[in-house]
């Protein structure tokens, strides 16, 4: 039996703070594709914590999964981008290769080419720029649809901390006309979730015997509900471009301006 009630009110997302760069600016190199869009590494530690993506006034912290190198021929970064890592396309990346002679930035099927600024306009560049933790502050929860193709998405704010749960949202409807519905309140424990919105209750929860059991209940009408698996990239693209709830929306990520 689920027993734990959070009131769930829609919480204002936090504002970002700017991020002290004091460690770190000096450090950085500048990639630009010489239309107004900027990367901002340390070419030492280019897949660490202090990777960039900006408009030359601000520059948002991205999302970094991993990468390599080669001594000082050759690196890649690899990024999170979810609208871009479906079907055999690889994760985006931002590469450097040829010991300095070729940058590039890499969005599905599209390269574009960089270039490194020189250091005396980099460092007038950043001297003036904020630095910002990853903008992107949502993290899909669970996605489920029924037998005649209407989803059912849960979303909640996206933080480090696991513990961290809250401003929890749903939205419904058939593949890219979805639509938020106004959440009364929420029970989150151990055993799953019951979302109750003003149009109807969507009841998450794992049975004894193990099964997850989704269902949406609006009055005495019990819809079953089929889980999509948010570990598929094909899914993943699906959530971020095709359903609707997040279409169009900035990720924080180089391929907002490259793709």
């Amino acid at each position: 039996m689920l027993t734990t009630l959070v009131v769930a009110l829609t919480l204002s997302q936090p504002k970002v703070a700017p991020l002290d760069a004091t460690a770190f600016r000096d450090k950085l190199q500048v990639l630009t594709d010489g239309q107004g869009h900027y990367i901002a590494l340390d070419p030492e530690a280019p897949y660490g914590e202090t990777t960039f993506t900006g408009d030359g006034k601000v520059f948002a912290k991205i999302p970094v999964i991993g990468g390599g190198r080669s001594g000082s021929e050759q690196w890649s970064v690899a990024m999170w981008d979810p609208r871009v890592r479906y079907g055999n396309n690889s994760p985006a990346s931002i590469e450097m290769k040829d010991s300095g002679k070729f940058y590039s930035v890499t969005c599905a099927k599209k390269t574009t080419p960089l270039t490194a600024l020189p250091a005396d306009a980099a460092k007038k560049l950043l001297a003036t720029a904020t630095f910002v933790p990853p903008t992107w502050t949502r993290m899909p929860e669970k996605l489920l649809r029924d037998d005649s193709g209407t989803y059912y998405l849960v979303d909640r704010f996206r933080s480090p901390e696991a513990s961290d749960r809250r401003d929890f949202r749903v939205f419904a409807g058939p593949k890219g006309s979805m639509k938020q519905l106004p959440l009364k309140d929420v029970v989150d424990d151990e055993q799953g979730m019951i979302l109750a919105t003003r149009n109807g209750n969507l009841r998450l929860v794992t049975n004894t015997d193990g099964k997850f059991e989704g269902k949406w209940i609006q009055g005495k009408v019990t819809t079953p509900l089929l889980e999509v698996s948010l570990d598929s990239v094909n899914n993943g693209k699906m959530v971020y471009m095709d359903l609707g709830p997040y279409s169009g929306q900035r990720l924080g990520t180089p391929c907002d301006d490259f793709m």
